[in-house]
């Protein structure tokens, strides 16, 4: 896929959330979708920009032992505005 920016937007388009996770390959990324219009769209396209972001480092952020499992929010960092390469992005899931 050329651009997974046009496919998040258009899933947030058709949802009733803008609230996503987004995974790269070292991070879990929470926050809700930037909708930029006119000359932002088009320098963000490269871009996926959320705001009220938490990011949290993958291996920091869960453990398990042989009878449970425990993740720990507080190993993460919040972030009023977080922009995120496309190419980074490994996997997302819009959250209701």
């Amino acid at each position: 896929m050329d651009n997974i920016n046009k496919t998040i937007y258009e899933i947030v388009k058709d949802s009733e959330t803008n609230r996503i996770t987004v995974f790269t390959d070292d991070l879990k990324i929470e926050g809700f979708v930037y909708q930029c219009e006119g000359k932002c769209k088009q320098v963000a396209d490269n871009i996926l920009t959320l705001n009220d972001a938490i990011v949290c480092r993958l291996e920091d952020y869960c453990s398990c032992d042989e009878d449970e499992c425990s993740c720990n929010d507080f190993v993460c960092f919040k972030y009023n505005w977080l922009n995120i390469m496309h190419s980074k992005i490994v996997a997302f899931s819009l959250i209701k």
